[in-house]
């Protein structure tokens, strides 16, 4: 190759390297406005949302209420959606980790200042499931723009595209006080139950089962379920309340001073749940996964601050508690 040209390669790959790293080091934010405010009710915008979704190639897996903590007046619901021609692509880049960011979550919630739409911000979620492999900053960027086109084409108001939640320039989430829930996300995904030589469709149909059975504490119980049957993998999400109440009461406002003197900000959280449990079957032995409870809290609602945390260590674990009895009751274990 002559020098030139050979120059001109070497400039054109510093160039995109240096691009791909700026991406990675993008800041996002967990969520994202889409209408602030949005023109409605908040099952008005959540029914004519769901009534579109099809027709935009989107499947809508659950519409829910969501709790509110004890007071609040105001009500929020979200939507858990799936696009089939995006869930592939995770999974063909991380068959482990895709599956925990294969379902968007929109909420509708209101407050004094009326009703709002957000996402769940898949340019920050998608970095820290995949690990801040940058090679795939665009797919989560195009996906979230289909997903606010979905929004923005159901319902009305005043376009936003603020960021809130916990904003970080990478996906790698480091640990609290240098102790406490942090790492690689893949390293934080726990085998809950495992079934070697198992049947994929009966175990799932087994945890579903479980999970349908109201948990006693949190009141967590099954909400959606999707399957991928040709790779053998499902999620199955689990919210339920007072869990949900009790996490927007402790996260407030977060770092969102502009809803610090609202009644009930946290109900901006409202996309973190449902939780995901993973059914995925690898080398013969069909295993149920759940992302470490604590860790999941961190990425939905690390804003709540360090003392937050401190003050309600017990409450990720006992979560967990929750979700391990339905599902290995299920299974007999």
């Amino acid at each position: 190759m002559p020098f030139g040209r050979a120059v001109l390669a070497l400039l054109l790959t510093l160039f995109a390297v240096a691009s791909l790293g700026a991406a990675e080091r993008a800041e996002h934010g967990v969520y994202q406005y889409v209408l602030d405010p949005a023109q409605g009710t908040v099952d008005g915008i959540a029914a004519a949302i769901e009534a579109a979704a099809p027709g935009a190639g989107w499947r809508v897996l659950a519409n829910l209420p969501c709790g509110t903590p004890e007071g609040c007046k105001y009500r929020a619901r979200v939507l858990a959606l799936h696009d089939p021609a995006y869930a592939p692509k995770l999974l063909a880049v991380n068959a482990r980790t895709g599956p925990f960011g294969m379902v968007d979550r929109v909420s509708v919630f209101e407050d004094e200042k009326g009703v709002h739409v957000a996402v769940l911000n898949p340019r920050s979620v998608i970095r820290t499931v995949m690990m801040d492999d940058g090679l795939h900053t665009a797919l989560a960027a195009e996906h979230l723009q289909a997903l606010r086109a979905l929004v923005s084409g159901a319902a009305r108001g005043t376009a936003s595209q603020r960021d809130f939640g916990q904003t970080r320039d990478k996906g790698y989430i480091g640990k609290t006080m240098g102790v406490m829930a942090g790492g690689p996300f893949v390293e934080k995904i726990e085998d809950i139950a495992s079934v070697p030589n198992g049947d994929w469709r009966q175990v799932v149909d087994k945890v579903r089962a479980g999970l349908e059975k109201k948990g006693p504490k949190w009141g967590l119980q099954l909400a959606y379920t999707l399957e991928i049957p040709e790779r053998e993998v499902a999620v199955l999400g689990s919210t339920g309340t007072p869990m949900d109440a009790k996490s927007f009461e402790i996260v407030g406002a977060g770092l969102d001073e502009a809803r610090g003197s609202l009644q009930c900000p946290g109900l901006a959280h409202a996309a973190a749940y449902p939780i995901e449990i993973v059914v995925a079957k690898e080398s013969g032995v069909v295993r149920v996964r759940l992302v470490d409870t604590m860790f999941r809290m961190k990425m939905f609602f690390e804003d709540a601050g360090k003392w937050a945390f401190m003050k309600n260590m017990g409450m990720p674990g006992s979560i967990a508690d929750e979700i391990k009895a339905q599902v290995k009751g299920s299974l007999g274990d």
